[in-house]
């Protein structure tokens, strides 16, 4: 059984069983504590519920229900609520020369300003890179900087890191040799959210070291158009990546590419080719066909934003999206940062009234 509820001219069906189950009478929450007030005992009771009477008024909903409980809901939200109608920021897919230019570039001393914030934060959400000028080039001032966002992300290697001294990770970003443009910790069962960049030391005679950039939702959005089996291809099919270290064994399987089941929009990207662990994907032909012409599209030139990180310049990207790299180089390069997950940025997001 549903409840209509007529919003200009449309009348919207709304489940009686999923209103009662969300009323937010003072009975039903705590609203001093964000939670519901219930029991599972209650909860089998609202499959046997009904309707007394309804009315539609004054942009509220009022009910009368079969045990005399009453409810009055503020239509917009029941609508919102129901049609999962939400505050969000559409995404921009970039080609390079659209990252170099469109990311907000917002000046460290002003991070204690709202509008400021929102700005970055939205930038972020918007083009997947946001950049921060006029940093003090050291560990503690990121950090620092960082912090008006959320907290830093404690992994395995270390809340606030280092790069290019005291290695104490066998890893390909820890020498000087290229790295391929990838996703980081895609063998976490979450990857991490943010990504953070700040170079603080670079040897002047020195040479390279360009770092590379690609949106990952723009190689996926040419793909799709390319080749739409190669795309679903992707979506379907779950490869391992693994990290192993003394002490630590990490692994996680999943798509390259994965999408909200009911948006069917794209929310992250897991490539990495060299994190990939030896366990054969199923369908294993039509994922190497697939997976190769991922690759040959992330090598297109026009894919790319190459730039040299320079100290008091922090450039922060949302790994689920941007891919990073960089070209081989020689000479002293010390750049500093660290991790933000993906579950404490998007509730600054939503704290900022950004997304809901």
């Amino acid at each position: 059984m549903a409840v209509q509820l007529k919003i200009g001219n449309e009348n919207i069906p709304i489940n009686i069983i999923w209103l009662r189950d969300n009323c937010r009478c003072s009975e039903c929450y705590d609203h001093d504590n964000n939670s519901r007030k219930t029991s599972t005992q209650q909860l089998l009771k609202l499959i046997n519920i009904k309707i007394q009477d309804y009315t539609q008024a004054d942009n509220n909903l009022c009910i009368e229900w079969s045990d005399g409980h009453k409810s009055v809901y503020y239509t917009k939200w029941v609508i919102d609520t129901w049609t999962g109608n939400k505050i969000k920021i559409e995404p921009n897919f970039c080609f390079g020369k659209e990252l170099e230019k469109l990311p907000a570039k917002v000046s460290y001393n002003d991070l204690t300003l709202k509008d400021c914030l929102k700005e970055l934060m939205k930038s972020i959400l918007k083009y997947g890179v946001g950049i921060i000028t006029n940093a003090k080039p050291t560990l503690e001032a990121t950090e620092k900087l960082v912090r008006f966002i959320a907290q830093p992300q404690k992994t395995v290697f270390g809340t606030m890191w280092t790069v290019g001294i005291n290695e104490n990770h066998k890893d390909p970003a820890y020498l000087n040799g290229p790295l391929v443009v990838h996703n980081d910790s895609t063998y976490f069962n979450e990857s991490t959210g943010l990504q953070v960049f700040h170079m603080f030391e670079r040897d002047v005679n020195g040479k390279g070291g360009l770092s590379t950039i690609v949106d990952g939702f723009k190689v996926a959005e040419i793909l799709k158009k390319e080749n739409p089996l190669h795309f679903k291809n992707l979506t379907e099919i779950e490869i391992e990546s693994e990290y192993i270290e003394p002490g630590f064994h990490y692994k996680c399987k999943g798509p390259v590419i994965k999408i909200d089941p009911t948006t069917k929009e794209i929310y992250q990207i897991r490539f990495n080719i060299y994190d990939r662990s030896p366990l054969p994907p199923s369908r294993v032909d039509e994922f190497y066909k697939s997976y190769a012409h991922f690759i040959e599209i992330l090598e297109r030139e026009e894919m790319y934003w190459k730039h040299c990180l320079k100290p008091g310049t922090v450039i922060i990207y949302n790994n689920w999206r941007i891919l990073h790299g960089r070209t081989s180089f020689t000479g002293k390069r010390i750049f500093g940062g660290c991790y933000v997950s993906m579950t404490e940025f998007l509730s600054k997001a939503r704290t900022l009234q950004l997304i809901s």
